[in-house]
């Protein structure tokens, strides 16, 4: 149901809609900045969680939370940011929750905590943020009573693709995701030009620490800033990674 692997382990809520799965996968596009050249798959990343500020259509239902939106296939993600009017030139993430990893790279050892939300009026409450509706006393509680179980992200149906299904993530939920793949498409140029930058390979999710240094740079070519390797997300990574592999053997 929430796109997970069929051997993955679901365990729910006693109250709330809330499941805790592994093996997840998560899509986010975006429309391409000529300002995106030049920085590193990290930074990227980064840049996907956001405060909810005033002119953020989901201050209303997370004030002060940081939240990153996702989406169930790169599909729903594409169609997703066409509804907000996006150019055909597109930046494409594929996450994953990094402990689904054979090697995971970050210091998690807790599921994922996903709730539920397409029989508790997520998918309402969303549109009305979008639109700019105010919430009533009632939604205002709901929101709160499922905040209280304290999730990672929120699951609700997409109303722009049949099917298709998106995750709100806060904060705590979107650092337990690592970047599979970085993809690049300029379709509003003539040659289409594209390019990515794979961070994780295989079945078992294996990743390529350093791949997080790499960046975009014009027109659609991919380098490496060695300066990463210096950082302390590297190094963490790199030691967590030793020692899984390790661990392992």
């Amino acid at each position: 149901m929430f796109g997970e692997a069929l051997s993955s382990p679901v365990y729910m809520h006693k109250k709330l809609p809330v499941a805790m799965t592994w093996e997840l996968n998560f899509f986010r596009c975006v429309e391409f900045k000529e300002s995106f050249y030049g920085k590193t798959v990290s930074e990227l990343h980064q840049g996907n969680l956001r405060e909810n500020r005033s002119n953020n259509r989901f201050s209303n239902l997370f004030p002060g939370l940081k939240t990153s939106y996702w989406s169930d296939s790169v599909e729903t993600a594409r169609a997703e940011i066409k509804k907000h009017g996006s150019s055909n030139n597109i930046l494409s993430f594929w996450a994953y929750d990094d402990l689904t990893s054979t090697f995971p790279t970050l210091e998690n050892t807790e599921p994922i905590v996903i709730i539920n939300g397409e029989d508790y009026r997520l998918s309402e409450l969303i549109e009305k943020a979008e639109n700019g509706i105010d919430l009533t006393t009632h939604d205002k509680l709901l929101i709160n009573k499922i905040m209280a179980a304290n999730p990672d992200c929120l699951f609700y149906r997409s109303r722009v693709r049949k099917n298709g299904r998106n995750y709100l993530f806060f904060e705590k939920g979107f650092n337990k995701l690592s970047i599979r793949e970085v993809r690049l498409r300029l379709g509003e140029r003539a040659a289409k030009n594209t390019c990515w930058i794979g961070c994780a390979f295989s079945s078992d999710y294996s990743p390529s620490v350093e791949a997080y240094g790499r960046y975009f740079s014009p027109i659609a070519k991919v380098k490496m800033d060695t300066n990463y390797l210096q950082t302390e997300e590297y190094l963490s990574r790199k030691e967590i990674r030793a020692k899984t592999r390790i661990g392992g053997n």
